[in-house]
């Protein structure tokens, strides 16, 4: 694997933002400009010093149209660059004695060692082909002629199979070019106060809304027509169980290390946030409604159930996973600011030894949660400039 690359070798002129049915590894690949000059460069280099035996795999999954897959291989580059960082040895793919299955990485450093398994929280394929097909049909629209107008669009309903883009689009040229636009602009902002259509077919439901543009910004070329996009069809995310999940399918899948062992989990959400995790590891929160010797009642007497991952209420559970480390919303763009969660078992078989680039959460004797953050920032600890990238992603547009 000497000398391959992971991105395309040619001249890039693209400066557009990513497109709808943009596979995550296809923007990158294409988008031009310095800014994404530099990510580009960080993968690279990240995957220069990566195990010659691994590099195969990582290298199709990062350039895979799924962008889980892509998002998943570049997990784990920065999982092996973190070890490489703190200044430990990396095996990928090590071999265990007693089972034919091998974790990501064996870190070793001054006598000690350290498993890291990567495993991300990750949609499933009926939410990602759920939204694959708004997706496409977002790209659709955008496609359509309406100089004077942007769109608002609410997907209220949508069908099993996708949308014949056609006549929508049709359609939607024909009633914004029926519309004057000096009629609706000194109207208010909410969607009722602008003229509006609603579309079914193929057991779709699609709420639009027609905004004037100002004078300047009418019928000028290559601006995008869709402009807000309303809630639509909500796809719920529960991320204490797929923090949890992803610990259930690889917690237990080595059997005993002899050896501090550290899940790492990657959660897409941008809704994960301390309280989830505690609630997956730790119990779900919840208020315990007592009552005092006067007959009184706390309210501020909040308990955990046990149904966490580590605490079952009269016992420490899964006690050979040292560590779980929350890695979230991970993207190559923001490793320099973005920082993450090592959180440590109270009680494990192994205890997990300091891992310093990410901040640290551990529980005392007495149950309460303490966080320490990590002396060095991220771009320090990669050794990138701050801020990073320089530059802007996309270019100003002009407004004359």
């Amino acid at each position: 694997m000497i000398g391959v690359n992971i991105f395309s070798a040619v001249e890039r002129t693209d400066l557009s933002p990513a497109g709808h049915g943009d596979s995550h590894f296809e923007f990158i690949d294409r988008v031009a400009g310095p800014y994404w000059d530099q990510v580009r460069d960080l993968i690279e280099d990240w995957f220069s010093r990566l195990c010659p035996d691994a590099q195969a795999d990582v290298r199709g999954r990062l350039r895979s149209r799924d962008d889980r897959q892509s998002k998943g291989a570049f997990f784990e580059l920065y999982l092996h660059e973190c070890l490489l960082r703190m200044g430990y040895t990396v095996t990928c793919h090590p071999e265990v004695e007693g089972t034919s299955r091998r974790p990501d990485f064996l870190a070793q450093k001054d006598g000690s060692a350290v498993y890291v398994e990567a495993r991300s929280a990750s949609s499933s394929d009926l939410v990602v082909g759920a939204v694959a097909r708004v997706n496409t049909l977002y790209d659709s629209i955008d496609k359509i002629n309406s100089p004077n107008f942007f769109l608002w669009i609410d997907v209220e309903k949508q069908g099993g199979d996708p949308l014949r883009a056609r006549p929508l689009r049709s359609k939607l040229e024909r009633w914004l070019s029926g519309l004057d636009p000096d009629a609706y602009r000194h109207r208010g902002n909410g969607r009722r106060d602008f003229p509006d259509l609603s579309y079914e077919a193929d057991g779709w439901r699609i709420q639009f809304h027609a905004i004037p543009k100002s004078p300047a910004a009418r019928g000028k070329a290559g601006v995008r027509p869709l402009g807000i996009f309303g809630g639509g069809q909500a796809f719920t995310v529960q991320d204490e169980e797929g923090i949890k999940n992803a610990l259930s399918d690889k917690g237990s899948a080595y059997g005993p290390l002899s050896a501090p062992y550290v899940v790492a989990v990657a959660s897409s959400s941008i809704t994960t946030d301390d309280h989830d995790v505690k609630n997956a590891l730790y119990g779900t929160e919840a208020l315990q409604i007592g009552t005092g010797p006067g007959g009184e009642t706390d309210p501020d007497a909040l308990v955990r159930r046990p149904d966490g991952y580590w605490y079952k209420g009269d016992h420490w559970d899964h006690r050979h996973v040292s560590a779980v480390l929350i890695v979230k919303q991970l993207h190559p763009a923001f490793v320099g600011t973005h920082q993450h969660t090592i959180w440590e078992h109270p009680d494990p078989e192994w205890p997990v030894p300091p891992l310093p680039i990410w901040r640290r959460a551990t529980v005392d004797a007495h149950g309460a949660m303490h966080f320490a953050d990590p002396v060095r920032t991220p771009t320090e600890w990669f050794d990138l400039t701050d801020p990073w990238p320089i530059g802007k992603p996309f270019p100003i547009r002009s407004r004359s």
